[in-house]
């Protein structure tokens, strides 16, 4: 992990990685998927290369073929940031656990000093993520108080991107808790060492499909267990919101919101996974706009270039312009305290 005076930086582990639980548009990778004809991973690469709170990249997947892309479009392996390139393991988990551990060098996952090591995990699939919101994430996220800290994106950024007026669009499934619904934009900056339960990580995403019945129960048994009944109250309530937000039924979705202040639900998370997690809103949308399908694909690839300018143009807030201007490194969207 790079450092530079005043300014801490994290590497990243960039997931673009092919497994039985990675889901595939077109049966392709959706990291070799193209807009304009460039690969989709090649627009997060260029992005995060221009974070300066960023320090190395590594890119987990299928070494041969990543190394391909990066060699056909020129992309400077060396600068501004250093790009690495890791074989994939077997799963999402193992994929960023095994990074980990080579990106920070660490022999023995006991010592003290490898702890408390950070990264940032980013996947490959958000071509519009943009450089000042990731460095928008890791300046806000406080990571003094807290292991895991989770990008939100509020339903109002991401109506722009709706389907309208003829147009095609994206319109998301949403995370309906007490205060607001939010769409996870898939920024994870994380202390892999302090979460205890990390074999929950590869159960989640395994089972992340969850309009499955089956997968529903599997999920449910396999993250919540037998021993840990007082949390189903805040996934029942998470389900039936996304089950009655996909009918329209808004006004239902709003009585079983209450079942999950945000608060309550961050110290479920911890418990489960025995850490310190949080969430952290942030007012830029473009990370939160990947690919899930190939209806979302296909709708990328006609609106793309309106929505590049659209998050390239779109105005700060006041708030965050006094911030941006006068404290650049001050946090002004803090993550959710849980004392």
């Amino acid at each position: 992990m790079g450092s530079s005076i005043g300014h801490k930086k994290y590497d990243v582990i960039l997931v673009a990685g092919e497994g039985k639980s990675s889901y595939k548009v077109y049966r392709q990778n959706k990291a070799f998927l193209t807009l304009q004809g460039k690969c989709v991973i090649l627009y997060v690469i260029q992005a995060l290369q221009q974070v300066k709170s960023i320090g190395d990249i590594y890119i987990v997947g299928l070494k041969d073929k990543l190394d391909q892309v990066l060699h056909s479009s020129r992309i400077d392996r060396e600068f501004p940031k250093r790009i690495h390139v890791v074989e994939q393991k077997a799963n999402l988990y193992e994929n960023v656990w095994q990074t980990f551990l080579q990106s920070q060098q660490v022999e023995d996952v006991n010592k003290d000093s490898h702890r408390d090591k950070a990264v940032l995990v980013v996947p490959c699939d958000a071509p519009l993520i943009t450089p000042h919101e990731v460095e928008y994430f890791i300046s806000n996220a406080d990571m003094n108080r807290y292991d895991h800290v989770l990008g939100l994106v509020s339903r109002e950024k991401l109506r722009h991107f709706y389907p309208q007026e003829g147009k095609p669009g994206i319109k998301m499934a949403y995370l309906h808790i007490n205060e607001d619904s939010f769409r996870i934009n898939n920024l994870h900056l994380v202390k892999p060492l302090r979460i205890e339960n990390r074999e929950y990580i590869q159960k989640m995403y395994q089972y992340r499909y969850q309009r499955n019945f089956k997968n529903l129960v599997l999920f449910s048994l396999s993250v919540f267990g037998k021993d840990k009944a007082k949390h189903y109250k805040n996934y029942i309530g998470l389900q039936l919101c996304l089950f009655f937000g996909g009918l329209g039924l808004e006004f239902v979705v709003n009585y079983f919101r209450k079942l999950n202040p945000k608060k309550e639900l961050e110290e479920t998370i911890s418990t489960i996974m025995n850490t310190r997690f949080s969430t952290l809103e942030v007012p830029f949308p473009g990370a939160a706009l990947d690919i899930d399908n190939a209806k979302d694909y296909e709708a990328m690839k006609i609106q793309f270039d309106e929505w590049q300018k659209f998050l390239r143009t779109t105005p700060l807030t006041k708030v965050e312009k006094y911030s941006e201007t006068f404290f650049p490194s001050r946090k002004v969207a803090r993550t959710s305290s849980m004392n």
